[in-house]
Formats: C-alpha cells, sequence, structure tokens
C-alpha cells in the first residue's frame, strides 16, 4: 500500500504524520484529536497510552514530552501506520501493539490515557472502564467524542466508572472530558466478550458469533443480506470475503462451494476473531480467516470470487478512499475471468471506480436502498 503523509503542528511539534485509507482520519488531523491535544497536561515522567491510536499522531505528540508512550489499536493497518509514524519522527520512546482495548496491558501501569472515543455505547464503556484498570490511582484520563457520536453518553459512563468527569474544552462539535482514577476504587481489567446469535443466511439458519465494533456485530444487515442473494458461487470456486466482519458472507459462500476453499480477512482483530468463532460454530471446514490489510499478503490472480461490503462510515465521518482500495485489491486478487460483487447503498458513486479496475461491470441486484454490482476481471 503507498502510504500518504501529511505535516501538523500539534503542541509546538511539528510532525509528519503516516496513513491511509481505512485508518481513521488518515489524511488530516481531526479536530477533536487537535483539542484534546491542546487539553492535555502531560508531565516529563508520565507513562501515556494513546488508546485507539490510529495514525500514532496523539502518541508521537505525547511522547515527545513524556518517559514513555504506549500505542494500542485493534486495526492492523492502524498500528503499521502508527509505528511508520514515530519512525518517520525518530520517536524511541514509543511502541506500538495490536490490541482489543486494554485486554493484555498491566493494570495501574499509567500516568495518562488518550482516547479519541468511537461512536457505539458499548465500545465506549469497554475502553472506557479498561482506561480505569491500566491507570495507576490519581492518573488522568482524557477523552474526546463528538457530539453526533455519543460524547454525552461517553461523559455519563466515565462518571459511572471513575466517579467524576468533566468537559474541559469544546472544538466544532468535539468535546474533550477528563477523569481521575480514585484511590478507592477497584477497577478490572474489561473481558472482551463474544456473544452468538441467530440470522437466517441464504434460508439456512446460521449463528452469527460477535462483539461489539465489529461491523453488524449481531445481526444480519440488509446490505450484506442483499449480497449473499446477489453473488453466484460455482461448487468448486475458490471465494475471497473481503472485509468479512461477522463472516457470514465466507459462511455463505463456504456452503456453496463445499469442493473449494473460502479465505475471510479483515483488518479488524475483533472481526477476525469474531469470523472465526462464526465459522466453528456452523461447522464450516473449507474456510480461514486471516488479519489482513484489503488481502495486500495475498498472491495475484488467486480467487475466482471476491465478495464485499466495504465500509464508508469513519466515526461520524464518511470515507469513500476505502471502498476505492477494496475494488483496486479484488483486480489484483481475482483471476482472468474472475468475479467482484461489491453491495453498496445506492447513492455511493463507486461505477466510475469499477470501470477503471474492470473490462465488465453490471448491476447484479438491486433495490431502492442497494445496488450490488457485478464485475468481471
Amino acid at each position: 500500500m503507498k502510504e500518504h503523509r501529511f505535516v501538523t503542528t500539534v503542541r509546538g511539534h511539528r510532525l509528519t504524520v503516516v496513513g491511509w485509507p481505512g485508518v481513521w482520519s488518515w489524511d488530516r488531523l481531526n479536530p477533536g484529536t487537535a483539542a484534546l491535544l491542546e487539553a492535555a497536561v502531560l508531565e516529563p515522567e508520565d507513562r501515556v497510552l494513546d488508546l485507539g491510536c490510529g495514525t500514532g499522531v496523539m502518541g508521537a505528540a505525547a511522547a515527545l514530552e513524556v518517559r514513555e508512550a504506549v500505542l494500542i489499536d485493534c486495526n492492523i493497518a492502524a498500528v503499521e501506520c502508527a509505528r511508520r509514524t514515530l519512525q518517520a519522527n525518530r520517536i524511541d520512546n514509543g511502541e506500538v501493539h495490536l490490541a482489543d482495548g486494554c485486554a493484555g496491558l498491566e493494570p495501574a501501569s499509567f500516568d495518562k490515557v488518550l482516547c479519541h472515543l468511537p461512536r457505539e455505547r458499548a465500545v465506549q464503556e469497554e475502553l472506557l472502564q479498561g482506561a480505569a484498570a491500566v491507570l495507576r490511582p490519581g492518573g488522568t484520563l482524557y477523552l474526546v467524542a463528538h457530539r453526533d457520536a455519543g460524547v454525552r453518553t461517553a461523559v455519563r459512563i466515565a462518571q459511572a466508572v471513575f466517579g467524576r468527569c468533566g468537559v474541559i474544552r469544546r472544538k466544532k462539535g468535539y468535546h474533550v472530558a477528563m477523569a481521575v482514577r480514585p484511590p478507592d476504587r477497584d477497577h478490572p481489567l474489561p473481558e472482551p466478550t463474544y456473544t452468538a446469535h441467530t440470522a437466517v443466511v441464504g434460508g439456512v439458519e446460521t449463528t452469527v458469533v460477535g462483539k461489539p465494533g465489529v461491523f453488524s456485530w449481531d445481526r444480519l444487515d440488509a446490505g450484506t443480506a442483499a449480497l449473499i442473494k446477489a453473488m453466484e458461487i460455482g461448487p468448486a470456486d475458490r471465494v475471497l470475503d473481503l472485509g468479512c466482519g461477522t463472516g457470514l458472507v465466507g459462511v455463505a459462500a463456504a456452503r456453496r462451494a463445499p469442493e473449494g476453499r473460502v479465505v475471510l480477512v479483515d483488518a479488524d482483530l475483533r472481526a477476525v476473531e469474531a469470523a472465526r468463532r462464526t465459522l466453528e460454530a456452523n461447522g464450516i471446514t473449507n474456510g480461514e480467516v486471516l488479519l489482513s490489510d484489503c488481502g495486500e499478503d495475498l498472491p495475484p490472480g488467486s480467487f475466482d470470487v471476491v465478495a464485499t461490503n466495504p465500509p464508508f462510515h469513519v466515526d461520524v465521518e464518511v470515507d469513500r478512499a476505502i471502498a476505492r482500495r477494496f475494488i483496486e485489491a479484488a483486480a489484483r486478487l481475482l483471476r482472468a475471468g474472475g468475479r467482484l460483487y461489491l453491495v453498496a447503498n445506492r447513492f455511493l458513486p463507486y461505477e466510475p471506480w469499477l470501470q477503471e479496475a474492470f473490462p465488465q461491470v453490471e448491476v447484479a441486484w438491486e433495490d431502492k436502498r442497494y445496488r450490488v454490482w457485478r464485475c468481471t476481471r
């Protein structure tokens, strides 16, 4: 993947930031991130956690002022961007880890936690409980979220976890809040919890295993259902479920290709674990799940079919660039004559990108909300 770099100034430091589509705020400094960095009080002896680091800009800025910075993200693309951001700025007192929230971190080991919270309430709660667990007594959490991403709910959750939490800065719809871990409360690390639900997939009752933070983690969403309905899979086809989420597209493909093989990939650690559990729960033996950023480590021309429902929402923003990456990846990974099935909301303007990547582009299925494209290489 060709990286994108931009230069920004935060806390008086000129930083080079590395990003690419699929990583949150990959091409600019988010106003909420800027507001948090403006508000945070950092001391030279602090050990700081950047929880959900994305490109690593918060952790990099902190590392220039503190003893040590640890950057965590559950997305493998974000982890790679954050590592490159630290390298680009010659920062040697920072380290980056792939993890689901605070899982695996030492309790009471950080002086400050910096966190740009996502919008889903259950994910906010897990991250805030994790932050309380890894902060030392008297340590400080700085959180930021947009007013349209549930910041008021996040502050209420933080108040319940920490005892007190208040907004200290507002900027362009973002609210920065601060909470201090009290010395008299016990805060165990939360355990990642995956739960099973039932959905009818291709006419078959199917178990879907997921957790909050994974797309459509507890159900079959309408777009994915349309994709499953439209995709044509041969009994011996080799199929790629690109951006697999909980793995329901991969399950449907594996059932239709009993003599073939299905590979499910996602850049999100939580989705990969959910998809593995979904395959196992449904007795799928001709499929495997890989942690991969757009299948970049897979050999070209190795699939007969690619099926995908690419994301386009990141927090409160729309980012269509990741869909273009998915389209380009599918063109690279399909054999000659291979087929891409891509579902999207009707209003999304993907047709020019599809026509640029594939010689044959047609609509396989559509209704008032969704369109499934079939593209032949």
